[in-house]
């Protein structure tokens, strides 16, 4: 696949793994690039079939594409742009995991074995550090705040200054 398709894939998906969410820079390295619908069954190297996909998931989900009694019992691996995952799939914010809420998405997270204790752990501490981001900017803006209020009493105490001298010049 040329390098400039691998870019624009590497772009559409950020940098990230379409199946699992891990990061370039959680794994330290580029990914591969997937074929949703396998080459061995006729997909194409058009954008919508292709996922960006780290190796483990591209592992998990090999060659697999769905025959009719796989659809039917609806078993397919879901589409991380075209499909609604939202639909299939709930993150548990508690336990890091994600949970089925479809038999589509629970084939979909047992498949790419989406709860692997790493991938849950990578969940909690994207979560942590997200916690962590909006507690600085709820407390920066506390300090703004603080600074405002300090502000305006030093002017308030300038005006009582300002007052008191007056008074004292006056006698």
């Amino acid at each position: 696949m040329p390098q400039l398709r691998v870019e624009v894939v590497r772009r559409l998906y950020r940098y990230s793994c379409g199946y699992c969410g891990i990061t370039e820079t959680d794994v330290g390295s580029e990914m591969t690039v997937d074929h949703f619908m396998p080459r061995t069954i006729g997909g194409s190297d058009e954008l919508d079939n292709l996922v960006y996909a780290c190796w483990k998931c591209n592992q998990f989900k090999h060659d697999f594409w769905p025959n009719q009694d796989d659809l039917t019992h609806q078993r397919r691996i879901l589409h991380p742009l075209l499909d609604d995952l939202a639909l299939h799939l709930y993150a548990n914010e508690q336990t890091g995991q994600l949970e089925a809420l479809t038999a589509t998405g629970r084939f979909h997270i047992t498949t790419l074995r989406l709860n692997r204790p790493q991938l849950v752990k990578s969940r909690l501490s994207r979560q942590l550090q997200q916690m962590l981001i909006e507690k600085q900017h709820l407390l920066e803006a506390q300090i703004d705040e603080l600074r405002k209020t300090i502000s305006a009493q030093e002017q308030y105490l300038a005006v009582l200054q300002a007052q008191i001298d007056e008074l004292r010049s006056a006698r």
